[in-house]
């Protein structure tokens, strides 16, 4: 079996901005291809990305894929998912934006998912988070491998600038944002599949997802906000437990 490349484990190994992401979500939802939206997103970070770098069309590139991944090159399993997040996007205030980049990542990128995962059990148990835990648990789980101690550096000072951590003032030391309140179904819902999507989970109860799942910690639900779509419904789970599963559940979905 093909070894897949260290590179494709990892995925989201550049720090991308919130502006970079709805400038991609804007291009794509006026129906522009991907080679416009790729040729307009070079032309865009030019002077933002890798500026004094000698290596600047690579890292740029980088950049570029990660954000076509993300909302244009999506796998078939999850088009739906992103055509939801793409009207939503468009009825959140550019303050919330940031919800469905989140649930998108979470989604197309497990390496984003698995970095989310352990800073949110992380901050369950104390107010601040280090460096040095957050990457000894991801080591852990993906393995001491060239390249995840770094991408999880990056991807830290990504969420920095997306407002979900904060630096305390002492080195390698972030605290979370205040959470971000969703009080809406449409949204409610769909984050939950996202964080569904991530686990690579069938079902789950409902509860226990919107109250303990550690990839969603930028975010404070309410299971009264859950409203069942063409995707997901929902089942009696025990007496008075209720559960949510997919309709028809891919379990290749990655």
């Amino acid at each position: 079996m093909k070894r897949r490349s260290k590179s494709a484990e990892i995925g989201f190994g550049q720090p991308v901005k919130l502006s970079w992401l709805d400038f991609t979500v804007e291009r794509f939802s006026k129906g522009e291809t991907i080679t416009e939206i790729r040729e307009a997103l070079l032309d865009y970070l030019s002077d933002k990305v890798a500026i004094n770098s000698t290596a600047k069309s690579g890292v740029r590139q980088k950049a570029v894929n990660i954000l076509l991944k993300m909302w244009v090159k999506v796998p078939e399993s999850q088009a739906a998912f992103r055509n939801e997040g793409l009207a939503l996007y468009k009825n959140l205030p550019e303050e919330n934006h940031v919800m469905v980049h989140w649930g998108m990542a979470m989604a197309i990128y497990p390496f984003f998912a698995t970095v989310a995962e352990h800073v949110g059990r992380l901050l369950r148990l104390q107010k601040t988070v280090t460096m040095a835990q957050i990457q000894k648990r991801v080591q852990e789980k993906m393995g001491q491998r060239e390249g995840v101690a770094t991408a999880t550096q990056k991807l830290i000072r990504c969420w920095i600038d997306w407002g979900i951590l904060k630096d305390t003032g002492k080195r390698g030391i972030y605290a979370a944002m205040p959470q971000k309140t969703v009080n809406e179904n449409q949204l409610t819902s769909w984050l939950l599949e996202g964080a569904l999507i991530a686990a690579k989970e069938a079902s789950a109860p409902l509860d226990t997802l919107v109250n303990y799942t550690p990839t969603l910690f930028p975010f404070k639900l309410s299971s009264s906000y859950f409203s069942p779509n063409e995707r997901l419904e929902t089942f009696n789970q025990g007496v008075s437990e209720v559960g949510i599963t997919f309709v028809r559940y891919q379990s290749g979905q990655e």
